[in-house]
C-alpha cells in the first residue's frame, strides 16, 4: 500500500449514528413481477467478509475502472464510458422504487412467514443469483428477457461512491418470523469517499443477526459528474455455527431500473 493511500484509508470520514435514507423504499408484492421493470445491474461492491478474529467486517469495492451501473437516466458522461449492456462481472439485482414512500427495515409489507418481505417463498436457498453468487432481492427469470426488449433504452455509467454506510438491522430472534424488508435506516457507521481498498469497518464485535452495507453511488465522468445515483445494498445474515460467527446469506438490494 502506497503512502497516499494510507493517508486516504486513516481520513476516511466517519460519522456514528447519522440518519440516512439509504434510497430505497419499500414496495409491496411477490418475488420478481413481469409487470414491473427488472433490478438494475451494477458493480459496486466486490466482496464483504468477516475479519480473521470474526469481530468486525471488512468490504472490498470494485476498483474504480471496474465500477459501474445500467440506468435508464439520459446522462452527459463521456461517451466512451456510456457502453450500454456489456458482459462481464455484472452484478443482476433486485430491487425497489427509488425515493418513494419510505418505510423502516423490517416492517411487514405480506403475508406473514419467511420470504415475505420480498426474498421469495422460499427463502435464500431457492433466491435467483446474481453473478457475485449472492441472492438477488426481489429477482426474477424476467430480468433477461426485459433487457433483451429494452436494450435500446438502457445505458451504463461509471460511478463513484460517495458514501459508504454499515447498520446492524435486528437480531436473528427478531427476525425469525420476518425476513427484514427493504427502507432506509439509520447507519452505524458511514465513510465518505472511500477509496478503491479493503475498508475494515470500525464497528466493534458484530453479533450474530442482519446486517446492510449500502453504498451511495453518483456519476463519475462528464458534465453530470456527481449526479446522485442513489444507494447499492448488500444485506448479510450472520449466525452462530460450531466454527465461529458465519455469514451465511448475502442479498443484493437496489433500486429497479
Amino acid at each position: 500500500m502506497s503512502f497516499k493511500q494510507s493517508i486516504d484509508r486513516r481520513t476516511l470520514l466517519k460519522t456514528s449514528r447519522i440518519v440516512a435514507t439509504g434510497g430505497l423504499a419499500a414496495i409491496a408484492g411477490c418475488i420478481g413481477s413481469t409487470n414491473e421493470p427488472p433490478p438494475r445491474r451494477s458493480n459496486v461492491i466486490d466482496n464483504i467478509e468477516l475479519s480473521a478474529d470474526g469481530t468486525t467486517l471488512r468490504i472490498d469495492p470494485f476498483a474504480e475502472s471496474d465500477r459501474w451501473v445500467q440506468s435508464r437516466r439520459d446522462l452527459d458522461v463521456d461517451a466512451s464510458a456510456r457502453s450500454g449492456n456489456q458482459t462481464g462481472a455484472t452484478e443482476s439485482i433486485a430491487s425497489l422504487s427509488v425515493l418513494s414512500k419510505l418505510s423502516p427495515v423490517g416492517t411487514a409489507r405480506a403475508a406473514k412467514g419467511r420470504g415475505a418481505t420480498g426474498r421469495g417463498s422460499g427463502g435464500y436457498r431457492s433466491a435467483p443469483r446474481t453473478a457475485n453468487g449472492r441472492a438477488w432481492f426481489w429477482g426474477g427469470s424476467y430480468a433477461n428477457g426485459w433487457y433483451n426488449d429494452h436494450d435500446d433504452e438502457v445505458s451504463q455509467y461509471p460511478v463513484d461512491i460517495a458514501t459508504l454506510g454499515v447498520a446492524y438491522i435486528g437480531s436473528n430472534a427478531r427476525f425469525e418470523e420476518q425476513d427484514p424488508g427493504p427502507g432506509p435506516i439509520n447507519w452505524d457507521d458511514t465513510y465518505d469517499s472511500p477509496a478503491d481498498e479493503e475498508i475494515e469497518t470500525s464497528i466493534e464485535d458484530v453479533q450474530p443477526g442482519w446486517y446492510r452495507v449500502g453504498a451511495n453511488i453518483v456519476v463519475a465522468e462528464g458534465p453530470d459528474k456527481g449526479a446522485d445515483l442513489g444507494w447499492e445494498c448488500i444485506d448479510l445474515r450472520l449466525e452462530q455455527t460450531a466454527d465461529g460467527k458465519e455469514i451465511t446469506e448475502r442479498w443484493k438490494v437496489s433500486p429497479r431500473i
